[in-house]
């Protein structure tokens, strides 16, 4: 064999080598990177796809107070609700019967008006602004519910037609009219906002 023919096949040779080995290092690689790469956590920090157990209102918040403030008539009693409201309440008298405000004014056969007299006190730093008779109901002895029957009584407004307005530490006095049933009478006394859940004030009629 020629000195240039060696040379050429030496060269050949070195040529396929490389491209051996270049090949061997791509399939290493792929067979490498075939599983996902495992995701990196922060030190203290939760796991991907788990839910934080940290709470749920901002810090230095609290969730506004729910249930019941409960009382005997006479009471005055905390009102609050998701808003912004914050009252004191008291149920200063039930009318039981009351009459209506005028001839034209009379309840249904078999029933009669009572009147539920309530003094209400703004105590948060906002104006309030409702509707009593949306936000007052009464329990009788039977068990049943009752709202609001919007009829003027004697001797006791309906506030503005049951919508009051009260400025900060500004207070206002009411009633709140209702039709109650023959024979039936007034055990309860509840006042709180029938839109955003909060603290609802109730009084027990002896």
């Amino acid at each position: 064999m020629s000195h240039h023919a060696h040379t050429r096949s030496k060269t050949a040779a070195g040529v396929l080598g490389a491209a051996t080995g270049l090949t061997a290092a791509v399939l290493t690689l792929a067979s490498c990177s075939a599983s996902p790469p495992h995701p990196a956590h922060q030190h203290g920090a939760p796991a991907a796809g788990k839910a934080s157990t940290g709470a749920a209102h901002p810090p230095g918040t609290s969730a506004p107070a729910t249930g019941t403030s409960t009382g005997q008539l006479g009471a005055s009693l905390a009102v609050s609700d998701t808003s912004g409201t914050q009252l004191d309440v008291t149920l200063t008298k039930v009318v039981d019967p009351a009459s209506g405000a005028n001839q034209y004014t009379s309840p249904a056969k078999g029933n009669h008006f009572a009147g539920i007299k309530l003094a209400i006190r703004n105590t948060a730093t906002t104006t309030y602004q409702n509707n009593a008779n949306n936000e007052t109901t009464i329990t009788l002895t039977s068990g049943k519910t009752l709202h609001a029957d919007y009829n003027p009584i004697t001797g006791c407004s309906n506030f503005d037609n049951g919508q009051i307005t009260l400025k900060s530490g500004a207070a206002g006095t009411g009633c709140v009219t209702f039709q109650i049933p023959k024979g039936q009478k007034v055990v309860k006394v509840a006042y709180g906002n029938t839109i955003f859940p909060g603290r609802t004030a109730e009084w027990q009629v002896p």
